[in-house]
Order: structure tokens, then C-alpha cells, then sequence
């Protein structure tokens, strides 16, 4: 996406807990019917984590997230129902012990565009051959005779 922490959250993305002592994969259990990239799209009612092994603020204690509300949402959209909104990138959740946990990894995939077919290609040639102001970038900035 054009700008960074925009790119939706899909079922499995990785997080971080700062208190936890190890990373997890947030679970998207309440949407079922909107995906990307054949991945459930993460939202504001999924908080359905592993624990993020053990919590600095319980004395390195096994963590049990107690999650409060997510922040930093697409909030102009609502996916299933009202007030369900898919996470971004930069969403953030607070643990109710103190800790905060963010988004690592979207798991979108990167998928590079193919380049252009053969025909597009001719269709660009012939274009600039028409036109040959387009074929030399110092010919526009000349000034006419």
C-alpha cells in the first residue's frame, strides 16, 4: 500500500506483546466471509491470541493476554456487522495487565506485477513513434524555435 501501517491484517499475522516474551499469531474468528489473498480479514472483534509466551509484568509468568480495545482501525469500513472493522498494519491492542501488542507481519502476500504483454507493448512503440517529442525526455524540456 501507498502508506505505511495502511496494508489490511490477515487470519495467522504475527504480533508482539512489549511485555511478552515471544511473538504470536492472531486468530481471526469472527469474520468468515471476507478474505484477501485467501486469508480471513482480521477485525476489531478478533482478539483471539496464543500466549505470548511468558509476561515481563507477572514476573515472567506464563502470559494470558486480558485485551482490551484495538486502536488505529480502518474505521470508514465495517465488515459482518456493525462496529466490526478490519485492522490495519498499525492497529494496536492493549493488554489489560499493561502491555501493548502490535502488528509484525500482515501476512499479505507481496505478488509482483507481470510485466506488460506483447500486444500492450506494440501499442506503446507505435505511440511513441508517432509522437517523437515522447522518445527524447531532452527534446521537452528544449524550448521551440
Amino acid at each position: 500500500m501507498s502508506q505505511t501501517g495502511q496494508e489490511y491484517v490477515c487470519h495467522g499475522a504475527i504480533c508482539r506483546c512489549n511485555k511478552g516474551s515471544l511473538p504470536s499469531q492472531l486468530q481471526v474468528v469472527a469474520n468468515q466471509t471476507v478474505h484477501l489473498q485467501g486469508k480471513a480479514v482480521a477485525t476489531t472483534l478478533d482478539k483471539l491470541f496464543l500466549p505470548f509466551g511468558t509476561c515481563l509484568l507477572k514476573n515472567n509468568t506464563p502470559c494470558f493476554p486480558m485485551l482490551l480495545m484495538w486502536e488505529k482501525y480502518f474505521e470508514r469500513v465495517s465488515l459482518v456487522a456493525p462496529g466490526c472493522h478490519p485492522l490495519l498494519e498499525k492497529s494496536t491492542i492493549r493488554c489489560a495487565v499493561g502491555g501493548e501488542i502490535s502488528i509484525l507481519n500482515t501476512l499479505q502476500l507481496s505478488i509482483p506485477l507481470p510485466p506488460p504483454p506483447a500486444q500492450a507493448e506494440g501499442v506503446r512503440t507505435s505511440i511513441l513513434t508517432l509522437c517523437p517529442l515522447l522518445l527524447h525526455e531532452s527534446a521537452a524540456t528544449e524550448p521551440l524555435a
